[in-house]
């Protein structure tokens, strides 16, 4: 029996080998989308501080609150400033709606003014509550415009830093102010007012361990190399479901039934060769993502060592027997090669969609992230993430490998009952 199952998998690989344009399909295809996507990607994954948000500034005030908040915004790495202080309103305004800068800042011509009104008003509320004044402080706004085409979390990033600011310059002038004023009623001078650091602080870090100095992060690369290797992988169904239809229907399998073995023996073999054709897949992408994208200036994709490759290995072997298990069953269902290929491809496209390949689950809405846990593709995924990114063990993997096991056994066994229907059709 090992020697007809060895004897239908060299048959496959000869086939293979013979197909020119059907190894590029299974090889060159899934290196040019690792780095197509992985390059088109490359700035949504990084932080916004690596992206340089474009900001045209126009200070009216002239006064302390348009230097400050220019100050600040120079000093952090996220923005890009350029100065729109000479602009008409309508010109100003132009400028962000066509793109050229993601985000305007307007300090308006009395910020200042109010700002001092306020910090006075703050100060003898404090100090000489009786004779504060009660009546209606003016107020100023400093105004955002922002580009239409420019996502939520942009958006936010700029307010969020422009509140900031302005809450930090309040904070400073509030001391500033307690501080002449205290020193005026002891009739002495005092230590500065400052706060150095916040009172309770906040410190970051990965639920992984540190991996060579840097911390595990969703870059590009992470996330599109194991993405992308498994759609390749589930791809293969296109030729090795089209190559069963062909043996059909060229008269092969009839050559073949008058040989010894069973239908077992021959979906065991085409498992097999396929098998050790989506490995070689996962190694070649792996080496892409180790070698080839640094060379284009994209993040390295990291591995914690040879722990962690032993797990790859072994979810790379399941991945690629659910993957073929699923392609065998396609060869077995489909009638005609053009069913074959179209079914097939159609099928892995939409699974790779809801299974998180073209973007992260986690952006999706809960409803699709649900339907999309079912996807096998899904779970490919997330059998490489647990050595790639989350550092996990074996048994961590095992539950994404369980889902995989079933699916093969699924595919495989109505791959049987359907390929001893259509060998005598």
């Amino acid at each position: 029996m090992i020697a007809r199952i060895a004897a239908h998998i060299r048959k496959e690989l000869l086939l293979l080998l013979r197909d020119r344009a059907g190894l590029a399909l299974l090889f060159v295809m899934p290196v040019c989308l690792v780095v197509i996507m992985a390059v088109v990607q490359d700035a949504p994954f990084r932080d916004f501080s690596d992206r340089q948000v474009k900001v045209l500034f126009a200070d009216h005030d002239g006064g302390v609150v348009g230097q400050r908040i220019r100050e600040k915004l120079e000093r952090s790495a996220t923005f890009t400033i350029a100065d729109g202080s000479g602009m008409d309103a309508d010109g100003f305004r132009e400028s962000i709606r066509r793109g050229e800068h993601q985000v305007g800042v307007i300090v308006p011509h009395n910020a200042s003014a109010v700002f001092d009104a306020r910090s006075t008003a703050a100060l003898e509320g404090i100090f000489a509550p009786a004779d504060s004044s009660t009546g209606p402080l003016d107020s100023a706004n400093v105004q955002l415009v922002i580009d239409p085409a420019v996502k939520h979390a942009l958006r936010q990033l700029a307010h969020a830093s422009i509140t900031a600011i302005l809450a930090e310059l309040a904070s400073e002038r509030l001391l500033e102010d307690m501080h002449a004023s205290l020193e005026e009623m002891n009739g002495d001078s005092m230590p500065p007012l400052s706060i150095a650091e916040p009172f309770i602080g906040v410190r970051q870090e990965m639920a992984a361990r540190e991996l060579a100095g840097d911390r595990v992060a969703y870059d590009s690369t992470q996330h599109n190399v194991p993405a992308w290797t498994v759609f390749a992988m589930f791809f293969t169904v296109v030729l090795l479901g089209g190559n069963m239809v062909k043996e059909r229907s060229s008269g092969r399998m009839l050559r073949l039934l008058t040989m010894p073995g069973g239908t077992a023996e021959r979906i065991t073999g085409r498992i097999s060769a396929y098998l050790l054709v989506c490995v070689a897949q996962g190694v070649l992408l792996l080496l892409v993502g180790i070698w080839l994208l640094p060379l284009i200036g994209l993040p390295r994709l990291r591995t914690t060592g040879p722990d962690a490759l032993l797990l790859l290995l072994l979810a790379a072997i399941v991945v690629a027997l659910a993957a073929t298990s699923f392609g065998v069953l396609v060869g077995a269902a489909c009638r005609t090669q053009q069913q074959s290929a179209v079914l097939g491809s159609t099928f892995v496209v939409i699974m790779s969609a809801i299974g998180g390949i073209w973007v992260p689950l986690y952006v999706m809405p809960p409803a699709m992230q649900g339907v999309g846990r079912v996807s096998p593709l899904h779970w490919s995924l997330e059998a490489f993430n647990v050595p790639l990114l989350r550092e996990g063990d074996l048994g961590e993997l095992l539950p994404c490998l369980v889902p995989l096991l079933i699916f093969s056994a699924v595919c495989i066994a109505i791959s049987v009952v359907a390929e001893r229907s259509a060998s005598y059709r």
